[in-house]
């Protein structure tokens, strides 16, 4: 079973980009209130500096996954931290110390190491999130509470990662999709989300 960071680091999907600035409003909605609307998560993603939660995950073969997900911005390191583990039977963990991302799979036995910045991961876990002047934003969907909000960095064509967000009682991540170049989807949904929390950096050591 693939894990999501994974699929993540494999998949392709490539969309024409629309800058923030040129955002068409679905259902009457104008491009500047949309822009507005960016800014609001924009600067609640980048006053996440530390998040617990667990996580459930469906694959494109229909399988499921789940565990425990863990993220640090915090540190002088290039990057934040970030540990994913898979509850059993998927004998995963993937772990990213602020430099070098890290997955192991026990199932396959084997070890692989990437730079964060080649990786999506390097989305969520840069210090700074910018959706104006650094990541793409390629479309914005409102429907009821929830906004959909699909992002890509400038020029890589490897991924598009679609963030949904509920509104009420107050803003909040909630769930992700990644599409690949075949329309595969992997959908995460995040709850028991906890923000703010201390976290001990050893969970982010290899």
């Amino acid at each position: 079973m693939k894990s999501l960071l994974k699929k993540l680091l494999l998949v392709s999907f490539v969309l024409a980009p629309i800058s923030v600035q040129s955002l068409a409003a679905e259902g009457g909605v104008s491009a500047p209130s949309q822009q507005e609307q960016i800014r609001k998560i924009q600067t609640y993603l980048n006053g996440i500096r530390t998040l617990r939660a667990n996580f459930s995950q469906d694959n494109p073969n229909g399988s499921k996954a789940s565990g425990k997900m863990y993220l640090k911005r915090l540190g002088k390191e290039s990057f934040g931290k970030l540990r994913l583990e898979y509850a059993p039977p998927t004998l995963i963990k993937i772990i990213a110390d602020g430099e070098i991302l890290r997955h192991e799979d026990g199932d396959a036995k084997e070890v692989n190491e990437y730079s964060i910045d080649s990786t999506p991961a390097s989305f969520l876990l840069r210090h700074k999130i910018d959706f104006f002047n650094d990541l793409e934003v390629k479309k914005m969907e409102t429907k009821g509470d929830k906004i959909y909000l699909a992002v890509s960095r400038p020029g890589d064509e490897g991924v598009t990662l679609t963030l949904v967000f509920v509104t009420s009682p107050m803003l909040r991540l909630q769930e992700w999709t990644v599409i690949d170049g075949q329309a595969n989807e992997t959908h995460v949904t995040l709850t028991q989300v906890e923000i703010g929390v201390p976290l001990d950096d050893k969970l982010f050591e290899f």
